[in-house]
């Protein structure tokens, strides 16, 4: 441990001692003052201080590194010069106008903060390569645009346990009901026949592999990978309700496959220009009109109840901007707010193509729910546990069921502007 001298003591030890001694005592005194400012910049860490005050008090610890190491070597030079002169005064003298340094580290040692110490280099943001490594982070992930299952949403949902439904419906009915004079003989072949009928349900699945290291690393993924799998089962249930062929039993039952064309001249609901009761200026709306007439038509004004149209967004933003030949809006009926044409609500989709719609009665629809969608995961599906990878499987059983009586409720035109034309009177 370091021991302090007075000048007495210190003018009686030999020149080599002295010379010692001064080196040995600026190396303590330099040890205190880095001690100080190491203890300083860890309070001044703890306690939160700016990145500028803690920045300056590293700046002069290293400042007093620095001095430390020069005075080193002048008191180093002192000594051999003294030694080589061999006299006393001559390196007493020598050290008192060499050791400004020494004072400059010792002064002002108990305010770290009133230390002026002039830096050699700045250290500035760009000292950190890759900056935007150290960003903060959203929550969430932006996605991408998806279409809404907006035709799925239009019909009811009825749970089933079974692969196989079968339903009664009536086959043949006759009613033969008679006027008769008073208790004359009468003959009648009233009656009705029954069919059973047989739906089999659809199978939708999707298939995902993951890397269980992905799984594990970021804990998003998961959860986007689900609902991904979630939402290209219901999307492809969408397009397969409304546009699926049906050409099997285990198909989705589509709308586009149950529905009758609209044909203008038919006989129950004409409104063909040429044999029927056409409209004037005819539009979508006129359109949707005579499609809802026919409909009810053929449900003996009592069976069905036309409720909703599908059809693409922009003939239907073309419709609502129809105008007269004086530049005012045609339609009357219609709100902006409200999304109805000749009182069905309108449904609109981008599965739908352009110049198409289709028009019926929602409530003789129903979806058959055997499985509500499920994902679940597997590490069993080929070389998973070789490869450390997991299977999430996404599946649903379900059926759209419109009994056969009643799919003369939908009607769909495949040809706006023509059905259009054929309905408007010359």
């Amino acid at each position: 441990m370091f021991e302090y001298k007075t000048l007495k003591e210190l003018s009686d030890l030999p020149i080599e001692d002295q010379q010692q001694y001064q080196i040995d005592k600026a190396e303590h005194e330099a040890k205190l003052r880095k001690d100080e400012l190491t203890k300083a910049i860890e309070d001044a860490q703890k306690n939160n201080a700016s990145k500028e005050d803690i920045g300056k008090l590293q700046g002069t610890l290293k400042a007093v590194t620095d001095e430390l190491e020069k005075a080193m070597m002048q008191l180093k030079s002192i000594g051999e010069k003294g030694n080589a002169s061999g006299e006393k005064e001559g390196l007493r003298k020598y050290i008192q106008e060499n050791s400004e340094v020494l004072k400059g580290i010792m002064a002002n040692k108990s305010n770290a903060k009133q230390l002026d110490i002039t830096l050699k280099s700045t250290q500035g943001a760009t000292d950190i390569g890759q900056r935007d490594d150290y960003a903060q982070f959203l929550p969430g992930t932006e996605r991408k645009p998806v279409r809404r299952t907006a035709i799925l949403d239009l019909f009811r949902r009825k749970p089933v346990s079974r692969e196989y439904i079968k339903y009664r419906e009536e086959n043949v009915v006759t009613r033969n009901a008679k006027f008769v004079v008073a208790c004359a003989t009468s003959t009648h072949t009233t009656k009705k026949t029954w069919v059973n009928r047989t739906v089999e349900l659809a199978k939708v699945r999707d298939i995902v592999d993951i890397c269980i290291d992905m799984l594990d690393d970021y804990d998003f993924v998961e959860a986007e990978i689900r609902e991904l799998v979630n939402e290209s089962i219901y999307l492809a249930v969408d397009y397969e309700l409304l546009l699926g062929a049906s050409a099997t039993a285990t198909d989705m039952l589509s709308i586009d496959f149950i529905s009758s064309e609209f044909d203008p001249a038919n006989a129950l609901a004409d409104f063909s220009a040429a044999t029927g009761t056409p409209f004037q200026m005819a539009n979508i709306e006129q359109l949707a009109s005579a499609m809802s007439a026919q409909i009810n038509v053929f449900g003996q004004e009592n069976k069905w109840m036309p409720d909703t149209i599908i059809l693409n967004y922009v003939d239907y933003t073309v419709y609502k901007n129809l105008k007269n030949l004086n530049g005012d809006k045609v339609i009357l009926t219609l709100s902006d707010g409200t999304n109805t044409i000749a009182g069905l609500r309108v449904v609109t989709s981008p599965i739908v193509a352009r110049n198409t719609c289709y028009v019926f009665d929602s409530m003789q629809g129903e979806i058959l729910d055997r499985q509500m969608l499920t994902v679940k995961t597997s590490f069993e599906n080929n070389d998973n546990i070789e490869h450390e990878m997991v299977t999430l499987v996404g599946v649903a059983r379900l059926q759209f069921n419109v009994k056969i009586i009643n799919r003369n409720a939908f009607m769909k035109c495949s040809d706006i502007a023509t059905a259009i034309t054929a309905i408007t009177a010359p």
